[in-house]
């Protein structure tokens, strides 16, 4: 079965990469300069939380988060 749990956009530019997950914005995961809550902004692909991923403990720190896209799609 093929699971849309994340969209990734690539943004050289700014050197950063952005994941839009399926996990539903709370308290706890909104994270300032880290994760917003994109449900009112316009966007392309999957998901109502972004994760803006600087570098490798960004990735570690959004690594929960991203298990949990999967596990509820």
């Amino acid at each position: 079965r093929i699971k849309n749990f994340a969209c990734v956009e690539i943004k050289p530019q700014i050197g950063v990469i952005r994941l839009y997950l399926k996990v539903v914005p709370n308290d706890e995961s909104i994270i300032e300069g880290f994760s917003r809550d994109v449900r009112n902004v316009g966007h392309f692909g999957t998901g109502d939380l972004e994760v803006t991923l600087k570098s490798n403990d960004d990735l570690e720190r959004a690594k929960p988060l991203i298990i949990q896209s999967y596990e509820a799609s």
